[in-house]
């Protein structure tokens, strides 16, 4: 691993402690000024990191995060976490631009699960 991954993995891996413990801000300080982070799957785009910070310090319960998997290539890195409160558990998967040790872009998946059709149960099954 190069020392530029290195960095980006550690970039990424902070990004999600800080999140773990609550720590919108100091997420926040892990962007570049001019970082955008967007949520395609609900058609959002938080043009500005201070945007991605209030919206996040506004959600009405208390989120927790462990990272699944993570693999660094260049200055991309992709996470999936785990990410849960009281009530709910998701998964996020999330693109990490990384340039100069600060997020430039980050791209997050959050989607939802959903029963397997039962044709396919012959030849499949469940995960958990």
């Amino acid at each position: 691993m190069t020392g530029e991954a290195a960095t980006s993995e550690a970039v990424a891996r902070a990004w999600w402690n800080a999140v773990d413990r609550g720590d919108f801000a100091g997420a926040a300080q892990l962007c570049a000024e001019s970082a955008v982070v967007e949520w395609p799957l609900s058609n959002e785009r938080m043009a500005t990191i201070d945007a991605w910070r209030l919206v996040n310090e506004h959600y009405p319960g208390t989120w927790r995060a462990t990272i699944t998997r993570l693999v660094t290539q260049g200055e991309t890195v992709v996470t999936v976490a785990s990410v849960f409160d009281d009530t709910t558990a998701v998964t996020a998967i999330s693109f990490f631009t990384i340039r100069v040790g600060l997020i430039q872009m980050l791209v997050e998946y959050w989607p939802d699960r959903y029963t397997a059709p039962a044709w396919r149960s012959r030849w499949t099954e469940p995960l958990d």
